[in-house]
């Protein structure tokens, strides 16, 4: 008989950390060092994963989520920070940090237009900065 072994696929691991965090003020300065400290994690992990340069583990999105929510007063579910294939528990971004509605600063290009990834892109209805209308594989959104 042939062992046949399956390998497990996982989808990209998508975060928008950076985002909640610039939809706070205590971040605003030395945002990576600061949410570092504050979980008791290094801020070259932090900054890896918000790059997109690593797959956190358990451990670090429950204690950088406990930093966010200790900033924020209220309840934040890791899941709608770090999520497989963008797969977030509040779609958008806006509505996960209670903003009435903004776009992130990367939206505009250095002109003040909207860059084309942002075009028909309400304020307050973007996903992440990086995927503003959504993450799918080989498409890059939804």
């Amino acid at each position: 008989m042939r062992n046949t072994s399956h390998p497990q696929v996982f989808g990209p691991t998508i975060n928008r950390l950076a985002d909640v965090m610039a939809h706070h003020d205590r971040f605003a300065f030395k945002g990576v060092s600061r949410l570092a400290r504050e979980a008791g994690v290094s801020p070259s992990s932090v900054s890896r994963l918000i790059n997109g340069q690593s797959n956190p583990s358990f451990l670090m999105v429950a204690r950088l989520t406990e930093a966010l929510e200790r900033a924020y007063g209220y309840r934040i579910d890791p899941r709608d920070l770090v999520a497989e294939n963008g797969a977030f528990i509040h779609r958008f971004c806006c509505e996960l940090a209670e903003c009435k509605g903004c776009l992130p600063e990367n939206a505009l290009d250095d002109f003040g237009d909207v860059k084309a990834a942002f075009a028909g892109v309400k304020a307050g209805n973007w996903v992440t900065s990086r995927h503003p209308n959504g993450y799918r594989a080989g498409k890059g959104k939804l």
